[in-house]
């Protein structure tokens, strides 16, 4: 199953709606380049915990490059720790590599925190 944007719940589109549009973004746009295609085919949960465990990432930081900020070309999804300890640093090739396979990784296994507990589990069981 891969839902296009607008098959997604109204919910799950607010949601979405909410973190692109804070950037600038078009939901439906930013949906389609971004998210992998490994995880709008598991459905509207898996989205919706995926991007709930992402960052919204810019190659080119906002706080030097503010008139990119709403550049998609600019964008990449990643984990929150790499995000934050990059700083405004700009994001090398290989660290865009590394969170594109991470986010691959991450529609299979469900370890978002990437401490081989499934974040599931984690939660349900406080692991």
């Amino acid at each position: 199953m891969n839902f296009n944007y607008y098959d997604l719940p109204s919910d799950l589109q607010s949601y979405l709606a909410s973190r692109f549009e804070s950037y600038g973004l078009d939901p439906a746009l930013a949906y389609d380049s971004l998210l992998p295609l490994e995880v709008k085919s598991q459905g509207a949960e898996a989205i919706e915990e995926f991007m709930r465990n992402k960052h919204i990432s810019h190659i080119y930081p906002q706080s030097i490059y503010p008139e990119m900020t709403d550049n998609l070309n600019n964008i990449f999804l990643e984990d929150p720790l790499a995000n934050l300890s990059r700083g405004s640093q700009i994001a090398t090739h290989d660290e865009i590599q590394a969170a594109r396979i991470d986010n691959i990784s991450d529609s299979f296994d469900g370890d978002f925190n990437d401490n081989s507990i499934l974040d599931g589990f984690e939660y349900l069981f406080g692991a």
